[in-house]
């Protein structure tokens, strides 16, 4: 199978993804810290990561990426999602206590809140890298795996 030319991505694309990943080990390590510390059930911080990555892979379908016939690169539209929902979780963390202590133990809720960041995170970095690997193989710049 051949790879994909590097240079068939744009680099803003690209570095979003290698953002979104810095942020994923950011998250499951902030939130393996308050796991541990606050000796949390494991259940809360698992089931928070999976809403993410299913709310992350939400998100990011409703993205466009697309092929650039001028630049035969592959570029993204100015992610306004991404940027409301950043700045949604920051609320979310900043403001916990009166948003979401009805539902959540205190204690529980910083690696809840991070857990679902990184699920969010990771589910945004796998249909990204799927949308791209579509296109690629659509332009026949990449096989298909059998």
């Amino acid at each position: 199978m051949t790879e994909p030319k590097k240079r068939n991505v744009n680099i803003k694309v690209k570095r979003q993804l290698w953002f979104f990943v810095f942020m994923f080990f950011l998250f499951i390590f902030l939130s393996i810290k308050y796991f541990i510390q606050d000796d949390i059930p494991l259940k809360y911080p698992i089931f928070a990561f999976l809403i993410g990555i299913i709310l992350g892979s939400i998100l990011s379908r409703i993205q466009n990426i697309t092929w650039d016939n001028k630049g035969h690169q592959i570029v993204k539209d100015f992610d306004v999602i991404g940027g409301i929902l950043l700045f949604l979780l920051i609320l979310l963390h900043i403001f916990k206590r009166d948003i979401v202590h009805e539902f959540v133990h205190l204690e529980h809720l910083s690696a809840i809140i991070f857990s679902l960041n990184a699920g969010i995170m990771l589910g945004r970095v796998f249909i990204i890298r799927y949308q791209i690997i579509e296109i690629l193989i659509d332009k026949g710049l990449r096989e298909e795996k059998k």
